[in-house]
């Protein structure tokens, strides 16, 4: 039984110190156009201080740890469809995956759904996924999650390391409170700090990779820093321990 238990042991701390390692290697997205197509989505949107230009840069101003994330204190995170440019457009769903386990997925936005959707997604004390204050029936393990695109024939992670293509298929850009962006069936508003734009590009491969194919925003998220990545998982192997010693005693 000891046996066992270390090997057990040994495999749940290999995968957790893997998934906090992913996100030091994650680098910055090369734009097969130089970023022309997605900084026009996101100059096209903003309204003030000047119209039509961004204060953000597609190609300096993405964040680099964007492969896993939480909700906010505020308990419910908001995500909106900026725009959809997709040959894959009916086919194409966006969702969130457990952090310790890719194969739990919730799906947020389904093909059938364009520019201007709405969703809010939320946890229950024990877990449980809701959208749109609906209980999904699934149950993640914590308050942390990756976001995934399905074409219908291929799943693109946030984190890189689950591709199978080995590309990075999502670029993220924090609001710095600076500029008015009027989004589909929404009034203008400040893109605040709490709110993130994530663009996806939609072929294996990398496609174009003009990161236009899916773009959406979020609100109060923030993505796990590494130090954070790994105490959630230490909460996770705690766990784990006391119930391997329940059965072994």
């Amino acid at each position: 039984m000891k046996k066992q238990y270390g090997t057990a042991f040994k495999t749940t701390m290999a995968a957790a110190i893997s998934l906090v390692a992913a996100g030091s290697a994650h680098a910055t997205v090369t734009f097969g156009d130089g970023g022309a197509s997605l900084q026009g989505i996101l100059n096209d949107i903003t309204v003030a201080p000047i119209i039509n230009v961004s204060s953000t840069n597609v190609n300096t101003d993405q964040i680099l740890l964007d492969e896993y994330w939480q909700i906010s204190g505020s308990g419910g995170s908001f995500a909106q469809i900026i725009i959809e440019l997709a040959g894959n457009a009916n086919t194409n769903t966006v969702g969130i995956y457990d952090a310790s386990d890719p194969s739990k997925q919730v799906t947020l936005f389904s093909g059938t759904e364009g520019a201007g959707a709405q969703k809010l997604l939320s946890f229950a004390n024990d877990g449980s996924v809701i959208i749109n204050f609906a209980d999904t029936g699934a149950d993640f393990s914590g308050n942390a999650f990756g976001y995934f695109l399905n074409t219908g024939g291929n799943i693109f992670y946030s984190d890189t390391d689950l591709n199978s293509d080995g590309i990075d298929h999502m670029v993220a850009f924090q609001g710095q409170g600076t500029d008015t962006i009027d989004l589909p069936s929404t009034l203008p508003g400040i893109w605040s700090t709490n709110e993130y734009i994530m663009a996806w590009e939609d072929i294996y491969g990398g496609g174009d990779t003009d990161y236009n194919d899916f773009v959406l925003i979020t609100e109060s998220v923030n993505p796990i820093p590494e130090p954070s990545m790994l105490a959630l998982f230490g909460i996770g192997l705690i766990g784990f321990i006391r119930r391997r010693n329940e059965q072994i005693g």
